[in-house]
């Protein structure tokens, strides 16, 4: 059917039951509408049905999803802008849209909404809307369905985020911020909801909100305030409300991230303050640290993991991965508040007897210690250089038993792209030969675990470390000795060479793997064509070959990641042509030994 006539159809199909609330509308029809409207569509018909779907919605007595669903195709196109919603007759409802039980028009008029989010102008009508805004916020929080709430929160954020750069400073030192934000933090009724609602001082007070549904609001609030943060959250809006729920001297975020969650009998909602608390900081403000630090929460974030011993052990079971979480954050976003300070031994030592309290049985069961892992690999690279001989506890992090976890760790680590810091990118080559050094099986291990189909998480994981030092990015060592007495420093490019018995030691990773002991294990090994199933024993070939394939894939893929470097590091030299030439041919063959199968997933591993 042409669509001026299907159009027809639907308008004519539309006015029926406008006139019949009874009759059920045609989803067939209207779905088939969907799929034919376009761009192109005349706009006299676009506004025409959606005059006609404005009015039919307010009065509909089944389910809207159709309807919303023609009014979401036909305000799709980017030239349907915010100014043209509000030309729609009836005007659009927007806060019986966000009042409504039912998630399709929720979603219907939030659609609607987010168009002002493109262009101040419009940006600032919503802002003249206070029972819009305060509809909106309320939807926000206190919906049950989760796709609602989260089309919302973008709404909000976009609306707030379109108009952070209209906060200027006044003549009196006050920040004075752009009308959507002035509509939702200075406005007495909306601003005061959202502690009502958030607090659960008011259970019971702010609408049908149980306990458990306003720990959901309070998480909202969480999540919002990490897109958000700027001073207006920060600073006192409205003290007298900000009083009224504890907060003496701040804003909202004082309130959400101190007062609002009742912790201490709620360990679900504390492990979610503390992810908070990590996100934020992780957002690398340095406002974030001194927030945190200033008000305790950063003490007592810690807490959790460098003082187990006096946590309640049902605390800990919840709260000892949060800590983690939070302590790794805060030792990869702030190394430089972090490596002066008396806290850094004692997390080092705490990461050093985590790891060295596992036994190799655990590591072997997958029972390993992960998040003393996710500190481990966080800190600042130079902390882990041993201050004595195989003092660090780099060195405990085992490459036998074989253990996924474990690979990634040290691939992290050795590869060095930490921040792209020169002195991690020196510090990770400098470990790199102490760990060849302290553990002269390293290399045969990590291969041996490559080349076990049986264990392939292990297998894939080994070979990805064995890319990331291929493709390390690391920087050249001081030449001389650091001065001064600070416990944690590089070593000088002497010092090292004297540590490792050598004269001078390779400079990047690809060097590394065309050197002792890495040339005579790692490079025959990635030559070498993979496992088939017939040197397997027979059993299942589904799984097996499966894994046999994913293995060689990944193998290939790292050969050839060995061949772009390798060929970068030669150059025009003549040496070295002979083996760049074999490792090509290699290449060339594929993964399974056939040809035309060359990797696939290189740009990713080199990233």
């Amino acid at each position: 059917m042409a669509l001026p006539a299907l159009l027809g159809q639907v308008h004519s199909h539309l006015e029926e039951v406008r006139n019949d609330p009874r009759k059920s509308l045609n989803d067939k029809l209207l779905e088939h509408v969907d799929r034919q409207v376009t761009e192109t569509i005349e706009e006299s018909w676009r506004d025409t049905l959606l005059n006609q779907l404005s009015d039919l919605l307010p009065t509909l007595q089944q389910d809207p999803t159709p309807v919303t669903n023609l009014i979401n195709v036909l305000t799709l196109p980017a030239t349907y802008d915010f100014t043209r919603v509000l030309t729609i007759q009836p005007p659009v409802d927007f806060t019986a849209g966000f009042t409504s039980s039912l998630p399709s028009i929720n979603l219907a008029v939030l659609s609607l909404l987010e168009k002002a989010t493109y262009r101040k102008s419009d940006i600032d009508i919503v802002a003249g809307k206070a029972d819009v805004v305060a509809a909106l916020v309320k939807l926000w929080l206190c919906t049950p369905d989760t796709a609602v709430a989260g089309r919302a929160h973008d709404v909000i954020v976009g609306l707030l985020l379109a108009n952070e750069g209209e906060h200027t400073m006044s003549d009196s030192g006050i920040m004075d911020e752009g009308l959507i934000w002035r509509r939702i933090l200075r406005d007495r009724d909306i601003y005061g909801s959202i502690f009502s609602i958030c607090s659960l001082n008011t259970a019971g007070q702010e609408g049908p909100l149980s306990k458990r549904e306003k720990t959901v609001s309070q998480a909202r609030l969480l999540d919002m305030l990490l897109k958000i943060d700027s001073s207006p959250v920060r600073t006192s809006q409205i003290p007298e409300i900000e009083q009224q729920f504890g907060v003496n001297n701040g804003g909202l975020l004082h309130f959400a991230a101190i007062h609002m969650v009742e912790y201490q009998d709620d360990v679900l909602m504390h492990m979610t303050l503390i992810e908070f608390y990590a996100n934020y900081l992780g957002t690398s403000h340095t406002y974030a640290l001194h927030f945190l630090r200033s008000n305790g929460l950063h003490d007592r974030a810690l807490a959790y993991y460098l003082e187990p011993e006096k946590q309640d052990s049902l605390d800990l079971t919840y709260l000892y991965g949060a800590s983690a979480k939070y302590l790794s954050t805060y030792c990869s976003t702030f190394p430089q508040d972090l490596l002066p300070s008396p806290l850094a031994g004692h997390i080092l030592s705490r990461v050093t007897q985590a790891v060295e309290n596992t036994s190799s049985i655990q590591w072997a069961q997958g029972k390993i210690p992960k998040h003393d892992l996710r500190v481990l690999v966080s800190l600042p690279r130079v902390m882990l250089i041993p201050r004595t001989q195989a003092s660090s506890p780099l060195f405990l992090i085992p490459v036998k038993p074989a253990n996924p976890d474990a690979f990634a760790a040290l691939a992290h680590i050795l590869h060095g792209s930490h921040g792209g810091k020169p002195e991690e990118r020196a510090a990770a080559r400098a470990l790199y030969y102490l760990e060849m050094e302290n553990i002269s099986t390293f290399w045969g291990r990590v291969v041996a675990a490559a080349d076990t189909v049986a264990l392939k998480e292990s297998a894939l994981s080994a070979l990805s470390l064995i890319g990331a030092v291929i493709t390390a990015k690391w920087s050249p060592l001081p030449d001389t000795e650091p001065s001064g007495s600070t416990p944690f420093r590089l070593p000088s490019e002497g010092e090292l060479a004297s540590k490792c018995n050598a004269a001078s030691l390779p400079k990047s990773g690809i060097e590394a793997i065309m050197s002792q002991p890495a040339l005579g294990i790692v490079v025959p090994y990635l030559m070498r064509p993979p496992q088939s199933f017939g040197n397997l024993v027979s059993g299942g070939r589904g799984d097996v070959e499966s894994a046999v394939y994913q293995i060689a894939a990944a193998k290939h893929d790292v050969l050839t990641l060995l061949h772009m470097k390798l060929k970068a590091w030669v150059g025009t030299r003549a040496e070295g042509q002979e083996m760049v030439a074999a490792v090509e041919r290699r290449v060339m063959q594929g993964a399974m030994g056939g040809t035309g199968e060359v990797g696939g997933r290189v740009g990713t591993m080199e990233s």
